[in-house]
């Protein structure tokens, strides 16, 4: 009786174990289903604006710098101040300087002395030539000394050589500087550039003089500029040119560092399926990619952008009427089950 009641127990405890995993492998073999946003490719036949993001740059930084080492003694401007050519901008201690020149004045007095005192001697004829050129040649140098002297005492002072705008400030009173070192960046900013980045598949539609819409949200300003240069060698990470658009600064209200969308036209006609550019995705190679969906799973498709726009993408490799992933992406592989919840 005892070995039936056992046997029983073994049952039942067996019977309840299978159940589990049979319900666990049901479970596990549910596919899991990811709900997405999608949208519908459109055809696309026409010409496209090229939209871009960019910085505004002063149109010329110069570096200023004093010409000889010193400690600084006084700094007379701010960064943002407007400063006009010649305005004295910081001074260096000049103690050691006017003190070399105290001595190279009194160097010069003594060759003066000896000149005057000579020369009526020369013209007598008692003084041999010899002796009178090397009291010329000894004044001339006392002058070059003194007068060299005099202009060291100068360069203890650094002056504004053109109008502009103060940058960057890189000097405190009391701090030891060298020649090498910059001072002040004085910035042109009565016109600036707007620097964009512009991939390499696109920058061979832009051409020097080409007109240019830039808005800078800052200064609620929108403005026409015309492309003034375009790079040569491409970003080795990003793959972009550097292109520079001129902009005319009235009042000085754009800055430089301010961000600035920046619109495009362009004459070239483009064929293909016109598409939010969210849908696109990136492989492990860098080749672009999208989600299909079909049916109820979502299958990845290659694709092929020819040109972007601000928010789309002109692309081969799909056909009018299909369906992509918009939004989701994150959890998705090639083949999930998905759930539609919003079209677009």
């Amino acid at each position: 009786m005892y070995r039936v009641i056992v046997m029983l127990l073994f049952l039942v405890v067996f019977a309840g174990c299978n159940g589990h995993e049979e319900e666990k492998t049901v479970l596990e073999a549910t596919p899991k289903v990811i709900n997405v946003e999608t949208t519908v490719v459109k055809s696309f036949s026409g010409q496209t604006d090229l939209s871009y993001s960019g910085l505004v740059e002063a149109k010329e930084t110069t570096p200023l710098s004093f010409k000889t080492p010193g400690s600084v003694v006084q700094v007379l401007v701010d960064e943002g101040e407007f400063v006009k050519k010649g305005k004295l901008l910081a001074t260096l201690d000049d103690t050691n300087s006017k003190s070399s020149y105290d001595l190279a004045l009194q160097s010069k007095q003594q060759a003066q002395d000896a000149y005057d005192r000579m020369k009526p001697m020369k013209e007598n004829g008692t003084l041999p030539e010899i002796q009178w050129v090397e009291v010329e040649t000894g004044l001339n140098q006392a002058t070059i000394v003194a007068e060299m002297a005099e202009r060291s005492i100068e360069d203890n002072k650094l002056y504004a050589p053109k109008s502009g705008v103060i940058g960057d400030k890189n000097i405190l009173p009391g701090v030891n500087v060298l020649p090498s070192a910059t001072a002040f960046d004085l910035l042109d900013i009565n016109s600036v550039y707007v620097n964009i980045p512009v991939p390499e598949r696109e920058v061979g539609q832009l051409k020097k003089g080409q007109l240019a819409e830039v808005r800078i949200a800052a200064t609620s300003q929108s403005l026409v500029g015309k492309i003034d240069r375009i790079g040569v060698e491409a970003n080795a990470i990003s793959h972009t040119y550097p292109v520079k658009i001129l902009v005319k600064n009235e009042g000085w209200n754009i800055k430089p560092g301010m961000v600035c969308d920046v619109v495009l036209k362009t004459d070239q006609e483009y064929n293909g399926m016109l598409l939010s550019s969210k849908a696109l995705q990136l492989d492990v190679n860098g080749d672009q990619y999208v989600y299909l969906v079909e049916g109820d799973v979502v299958k990845a498709r290659p694709v092929s952008v020819t040109t972007l726009t601000k928010n789309d993408a002109v692309v081969q490799g799909l056909e009018e009427g299909d369906v992509v992933v918009l939004s989701g992406h994150n959890k998705l592989r090639n083949g999930a089950s998905v759930n539609v919840v919003n079209k677009k």
